[in-house]
């Protein structure tokens, strides 16, 4: 069946999201670090890069956001990841940094931070195979905006602030017939919500 259409959605963002949820206990109900790294082509609020960054090893369970496009950064805050996320408090202060990403992803993809504070490098490895994913808006649960991406789970990970490792590694997911885990690339990834 050949499908084709144009998204009568209004386009609020396009660019690349890796993403890291990672369990020191594959049991505990919340991630021991957190990462969310965006690489955007297009918004609003002009291009750049942004990273969200948590861990309980790494900066005591204290959130922290590095970019090298402040407006970018509060957009997204306030506009795509919304008031439940750990950055959600828009008075974080924003630290400027350098962001240089390393790799392909049939072996390995390398995101290397750098800033005033020292170096955070983030590495995706062991992939399982990529899938298209689509997720509608969900007012229901506060969600205003869709999006679609392309990811490529990744079976192991390795976060370092400063040459120290933070614990743990992903877990297994599913994402309806297909095999994930918590720790992904998101490329292609485009936010879109209703036109108003």
């Amino acid at each position: 069946m050949t499908m084709s259409f144009t998204d009568p959605s209004e386009l609020r963002l396009t660019g690349q999201n890796p993403y890291m949820m990672v369990f020191d206990d594959p049991e505990a109900a919340a991630p021991s670090t957190m990462v969310s790294i965006w690489h955007v082509q297009y918004c609003q609020a002009g291009p750049g890069n942004v990273l969200f960054f948590r861990s309980n090893d790494l900066t005591a369970g204290e959130c922290r956001i590095y970019s090298d496009n402040i407006n970018l950064t509060r957009w997204i805050q306030e506009e795509i990841t919304g008031p439940t996320a750990p950055w959600a408090d828009n008075t974080l202060p924003v630290l400027e940094a350098t962001f240089e990403t390393d790799g392909d992803s049939r072996d390995f993809i390398t995101e290397s931070v750098t800033s005033g504070e020292g170096d955070i490098t983030l590495t995706w490895f062991d992939f399982l195979p990529a899938f298209a994913g689509i997720a509608a808006p969900n007012p229901e649960r506060g969600s205003t905006h869709g999006h679609y991406a392309t990811y490529i789970p990744a079976k192991r990970v390795r976060v370092t602030l400063n040459g120290i490792d933070a614990k743990g590694g992903p877990v297994a997911r599913k994402r309806e017939d297909w095999d994930s885990t918590s720790c992904f690339l998101a490329w292609a990834e485009t936010w879109v919500r209703p036109k108003q």
